[in-house]
């Protein structure tokens, strides 16, 4: 073989080399990354020491966001002065209010909760003992995790140390930086703590004179109609209970009978459905709209093996929001539902998590359900 024939074959496999590496198919997540860092550096602004236009308030009713304003102008840090994005200082000393500056060098809106900046301020910390330019150019939460996207190529050694902070952001809360864990609110995703999880959950109760939804009160006199929205085939269950009203009710936006929408997932939500299922033909709260046998799935809930309360809806628990052993092999494993050890097994751990994450410490300050006397921790 020759010389050349040696030349010519090298660069034909170089050519389809690069032509299979050019248009193969690429994941989702690599996809969004080239997108967003092809924009990085592309938007890069000049700054005069303040944050004015990136935290200037939308409308004279967003005090919160005034507040952020007068304390990002009156903050002491130090990259209050910089005016260039080469002339940013990435020190042990940097804080929230020059992360604001970066972001606002960059040209990009910061798009996290304060529970995460300290998270990312160690992050950028690491990019820059690795030799990163600064250039950023999308800060931001995506399906509970922390999204930082540099023009650094997809798998090299930057990437991937922002895909290992990525991965620490799914088990710190947004909110106020303590472990969290990752949270479904009606098919939204993001990570809270148990505390601030509470907070986002709703609670309905219901009593003989009316029901009370998110803290404020309601008459059944005033309630027009009920019904079921939304349902979720794989799971067998409605996603939404809307509730109409005779008259709109001030405070909320909406038709002119003002439906209230009330997720599944809400706090004591089962127990207002077993108020509902047993009330009589003949009764003022016998609402037409509501898909009885689906309401009379509710009339016996069961106490939850793992946590112990009263709480066992349609084969999961509503206080620790686990499955039953039988709905978990049913829906998810296909196990021996009689093998007694891996039933134990699956319970301990459960039980495990439900205390790591403080379920058992906020379920006995609130009380939301009754408490199994039997029950005991594996």
């Amino acid at each position: 073989m020759t010389i050349t024939a040696i030349i010519s074959g090298s660069i034909i496999l170089y050519i389809l080399y690069e032509m299979v590496n050019r248009y193969k198919p690429k994941s989702k997540k690599e996809a969004e990354h080239q997108e967003l860092s092809s924009r990085t550096g592309s938007t890069a602004t000049q700054s005069n020491g303040l944050y004015t236009e990136e935290l200037s308030a939308e409308s004279p009713a967003d005090t919160k966001q005034k507040e952020r304003n007068r304390l990002y102008r009156e903050a002491g840090f130090i990259n209050i002065n910089c005016t260039r994005l080469e002339d940013f200082i990435i020190n042990d000393q940097i804080n929230a209010f020059d992360l604001m500056k970066l972001a606002r060098l960059n040209g990009i809106d910061l798009q996290i909760s304060e529970g995460w900046y300290p998270l990312t301020l160690e992050l950028i910390r690491e990019l820059h003992e690795n030799g990163w330019d600064k250039k950023v150019s999308c800060i931001k939460e995506k399906y509970a995790e922390l999204r930082f996207y540099t023009a650094d190529a997809y798998g090299s050694e930057l990437h991937t140390i922002i895909e290992k902070y990525t991965e620490k952001s799914q088990s710190i809360c947004e909110t106020c930086g303590a472990r969290g864990e990752t949270r479904s609110d009606s098919g939204w995703e993001y990570v809270a703590c148990r505390k601030h999880y509470l907070e986002n959950r709703p609670t309905i109760s219901a009593e003989n004179v009316g029901f009370t939804y998110k803290g404020i009160a309601y008459r059944w006199n005033e309630v027009k109609n009920m019904h079921f929205h939304s349902f979720d085939t794989f799971q067998g269950i409605y996603r939404f209970l809307i509730i109409k009203f005779h008259q709109k009710k001030s405070g909320y936006q909406g038709p002119d009978d003002n439906p209230l929408y009330v997720p599944e997932h809400s706090i004591r939500f089962g127990n207002f459905l077993q108020f509902l299922s047993r009330q009589p033909y003949d009764s003022p709260l016998y609402y037409s709209g509501l898909d009885r046998d689906y309401l009379n799935r509710f009339r016996h809930p069961e106490f939850c093996e793992i946590c112990g309360y009263q709480a066992v809806y349609l084969g999961e628990c509503e206080c620790c929001e686990n499955k039953t052993w039988e709905s978990y092999n049913t829906t998810i494993k296909g196990e021996d539902l009689h093998d007694w050890e891996k039933k134990q097994e699956h319970i301990k751990l459960y039980q495990i998590l439900w205390i790591r994450d403080e379920g058992e410490i906020y379920e006995q300050q609130q009380q939301n359900y009754p408490k199994n006397p039997e029950h005991r921790w594996l």
